[in-house]
C-alpha cells in the first residue's frame, strides 16, 4: 500500500525537518527510503532531508570543526 502525503503532511515535515539534530535526520532519512510512499512524496521528502544535511554541513564548516 502507497502511503499519500496530504499538503499538511508535506508542510508539517517542511517544518519540522528544519529543526533536526544530524543523528535524527539520518534516521529520519532512512525512514524514508524504507517507508511506502509515492515516488513524488520520497523525492519531496528526500530534498528537504538534502538541504538539512547542506545546512547542518555549514554550520559545521562555518565553525571550523573540521
Amino acid at each position: 500500500m502507497i502511503v499519500k502525503l496530504t499538503s499538511e503532511d508535506k508542510q508539517k515535515f517542511k517544518t519540522e525537518t528544519k529543526k533536526l539534530d544530524p543523528v535524527e535526520t539520518l534516521a529520519v532519512a532512512r525512514f524514508i527510503d524504507e517507508a511506502p510512499l509515492s515516488a513524488a512524496d520520497k523525492k519531496f521528502c528526500k530534498s528537504h532531508i538534502g538541504k538539512r544535511c547542506e545546512r547542518l554541513l555549514k554550520n559545521v564548516a562555518h565553525k571550523g570543526c573540521w
